[in-house]
């Protein structure tokens, strides 16, 4: 029997864009609200975030509001961030990747495919660079060669029970995690699926690598987790109402 885990979404800043800048082939010039969020699973022999935010100057580059340091986040559930020992990294993205700094002590989980991509291919291409930053892609090679980066292709168990799961699609190498808690297995799409309207309403944003990917990609999701109460999105403000916000900023998803 696999261990049970409890889960925080952690949200360390906003940004507000329009629906047609979004989603995929939308006309509405709606306003709409990106809450960016860090994750972290309690109850094992030690921690586990997944995806490290950004860092204060680059939340400044992006326009972020009402930024808080992912690592002071951290701290309000206890969790010391310079000792986490595991990172998962769900995507190269500068808001999943670029708060590194805060991880001294991580090993950092990624797909292979996704450190390949990024540090590779993508920079031959004006349409991917302004989503990642050329210098926290320079010290992930610096890191790979400390032996800090671990390598995933597909699907790796982290700790007992709790899985990474490949499904591109957003980026070429986006992964998934998957958590058993009291209340089932809990899915963490991190950009697979930043609003709840995506997956639903199988609705994707622009954003994307591969667009069948992504379309394969909710259906994983919604088999992994086993009932939408259970997925957790990765930029909708609705998490904070769809699961228990303890305080502004700090929700408990199980």
């Amino acid at each position: 029997m696999a261990a049970t885990y409890q889960i925080y979404a952690l949200k360390y800043g906003e940004r507000e864009t329009k629906e047609g800048q979004f989603f995929f082939r939308e006309a509405s010039q709606k306003p709409l609200t990106l809450h960016f969020f860090v994750w972290v699973i309690l109850g094992g022999p030690h921690p586990i975030v997944v995806d490290t935010g950004c860092t204060e100057p680059d939340a400044r580059l992006k326009e972020l509001r009402a930024f808080v340091s992912p690592a002071d986040m951290l701290a309000r559930v206890g969790v010391k961030a310079a000792e986490v020992p595991v990172t998962l990294v769900s995507h190269l993205h500068w808001d999943h990747w670029g708060g590194y700094p805060y991880f001294p002590a991580s090993t950092f989980w990624m797909q292979r495919e996704e450190l390949e991509f990024w540090t590779g291919i993508a920079g031959q291409h004006e349409n991917y660079r302004s989503f990642a930053l050329p210098e926290s892609l320079a010290q992930l090679v610096r890191l790979n060669y400390s032996g800090r980066v671990k390598l995933v292709t597909g699907e790796a168990e982290v700790l007992p029970g709790i899985k990474v799961h490949w499904v591109g699609g957003h980026t070429a190498g986006l992964q998934v995690v998957s958590v058993p808690t009291a209340k089932g297995t809990v899915v963490l799409t991190s950009d697979a699926s930043h609003f709840y309207r995506n997956i639903e309403r199988r609705d994707p944003v622009q954003i994307i690598t591969n667009l069948p990917q992504m379309l394969a990609g909710f259906e994983t999701i919604d088999a992994l987790a086993g009932s939408k109460e259970r997925v957790v999105v990765g930029h909708d403000p609705e998490v904070a109402t769809r699961f228990d916000q303890v305080e502004p900023g700090i929700i408990k998803i199980a």
